[in-house]
């Protein structure tokens, strides 16, 4: 009897360890999702980029406006 009590209590031990381990890597998971960390992995490092990409938009903005009114 103590010899399964034994076992089992092994595997309840076992059990537990493998689910903190997935609980802590889904954390760090749910971590790397958030926004903020999204935008500092994919937005430009540089001003010089930003002001590229600002300039790229609003061009790309003013030719889609130009296309919309002419359309209409």
């Amino acid at each position: 009897m103590d010899r399964e009590a034994a076992v089992i209590k092994s595997e309840m031990s076992q059990t537990r360890a493998d689910l903190d381990r997935k609980l802590s890597k889904l954390e760090t998971r749910a971590k790397e999702m958030t926004p903020g960390a999204y935008v500092r992995r994919h937005m430009p490092e540089y001003p010089w980029e930003q002001a590229i990409g600002t300039a790229l938009l609003a061009v790309g903005g003013w030719m889609a406006w130009r296309h919309y009114r002419a359309a209409a």
